[in-house]
């Protein structure tokens, strides 16, 4: 049995992760700081800024262990960027990690394991039905977050100055049978 194409394989995982945070976000803002704007804007590539906060959901990788004839299975890991506004020493970092326990909230308190494996509403270009096309039932066995940064980027690109950016990296253990 040959390994599916990873990057392939990382498509459900790309569209279920904006459709969750659209979903679940004004509960996680209500709970975390109802000061928060909402998230507007969700990218799964390179686009001119326009608005802040700007979420990117990308594809990291994929780890295919070796595996029986009967099942596939892979480690995939999505890195999850917002970026939250202009740079201040003091309320800037604030509203960023706010921003970031937001995130953090929508994925270890409100999703739901079957969100990853259900169907969902979905505002991006790049899902003209509108609705996400998940993992089939049972693929998917734990989604967990592996990690959390913050990051401050640079003056330039269109940007008069430093801004800051929190990342979530969020692994899926899924077996294809």
């Amino acid at each position: 049995m040959a390994n599916p194409t990873p990057n392939l394989f990382a498509r459900p995982a790309l569209d279920q992760t904006i459709a969750i945070v659209q979903r679940y976000q004004a509960a996680a803002i209500a709970a975390v700081n109802p000061k928060l704007d909402q998230i507007d804007e969700f990218h799964k590539g390179p686009k001119m800024r326009t608005a802040y906060p700007w979420l990117t959901v990308s594809y990291e990788g994929t780890l295919l262990p070796e595996t029986s004839q009967q099942s596939i299975e892979q480690h995939l890991v999505l890195i999850v960027g917002l970026e939250t506004g202009d740079f201040d020493s003091e309320t800037g970092q604030e509203t960023a990690i706010d921003y970031l326990r937001m995130l953090d909230y929508v994925f270890r308190k409100l999703a739901a394991f079957s969100d990853w494996e259900t169907a969902l509403p979905i505002v991006n270009d790049s899902v003209p039905s509108a609705i996400t096309t998940p993992w089939p039932t049972g693929t998917v066995k734990q989604v967990f977050i592996e990690r959390h940064e913050q990051s401050i980027l640079p003056a330039g690109e269109k940007r008069d100055s430093p801004a800051l950016k929190v990342t979530l990296h969020l692994r899926f253990d899924l077996e294809e049978s």
